[in-house]
């Protein structure tokens, strides 16, 4: 039977359901192939979401959502700092971003910007050093609380060099590396000091407004709150507060 009828026959079986879960998924599969083997059917789904038609939400659920993965434009500044740890660091493992992202999901737009460098232990104060040394201002390593109320938020813009989480789900596009949109809330969430101007209704507005825009899987977001000690914490936030709740039910 030609694969592209079974596709077309997938969208329309379950076209109306906003999730799909593994059993569902082979009993639609089963109906025109009695004897399919479970290690054929593993395979079956690894190639619709190859090809983008499958995305998973959590562990055995699934969604034909048409909402686009996370990929956040890259400014030339970005770009270049990017790149100057990559090199300088090649077997790092690193990450960064900037809070103008978040722009997009606010209500009330923030005049001073937070550049974010992540990379692991072994290179963090060695990271550092070197983006000093190459002439960037306003640089500041794991800062502490006290640093943050002090001097973070006085400048327009701040690089701040952190410690990358060890197993943080960040990606690679356009040959730089970059957190993950569940990277980034849970990070939002965790980090309140680092992150202040987004807390409060505003943390609400960009849970709410990523959800909205871009595919999200609670699985890793959960997985990674959980590598942070605040698993529990963010899912009661995101029970009581945020429309993610979705994400959570069956």
């Amino acid at each position: 039977m030609p694969k592209d009828f079974i596709i077309e026959q997938l969208k329309q079986r379950f076209n109306q359901q906003p999730y799909i879960s593994r059993e569902e998924l082979l009993g639609f599969y089963r109906s025109f192939e009695p004897d399919l083997k479970e290690a054929t059917f593993g395979w079956r789904i690894y190639a619709l979401k190859e090809k983008n038609l499958l995305k998973p939400v959590r562990k055995g659920v699934y969604t034909l959502s048409v909402k686009p993965q996370f990929h956040p434009s890259i400014d030339p500044k970005l770009k270049e700092l990017a790149n100057k740890i990559s090199k300088q660091f090649p077997a790092a493992r690193y990450c960064v971003w900037s809070t103008r992202w978040l722009n997009e999901w606010m209500i009330h737009q923030p005049g001073r910007f937070l550049t974010l460098v992540e990379i692991e232990t072994s290179a963090t104060e060695s990271a550092f050093y070197f983006l000093k040394d190459s002439g960037y201002k306003n640089v500041f390593l794991n800062p502490d609380n006290k640093l943050l109320e002090r001097y973070i938020y006085e400048h327009t813009e701040t690089i701040i060099v952190k410690t990358l989480i060890s197993k943080a789900p960040v990606k690679k596009e356009r040959k730089i590396c970059m957190p993950s949109a569940e990277k980034i809330l849970v990070d939002l969430f965790v980090d309140k000091k680092v992150f202040a101007p987004f807390q409060g209704n505003e943390l609400l507005n960009i849970f709410n407004n990523v959800y909205k825009q871009y595919t999200l899987n609670i699985t890793k977001l959960l997985a990674y709150a959980k590598r942070r000690a605040k698993e529990q914490e963010l899912l009661d936030f995101i029970t009581k507060n945020t429309n993610l709740t979705e994400l959570l039910s069956e």
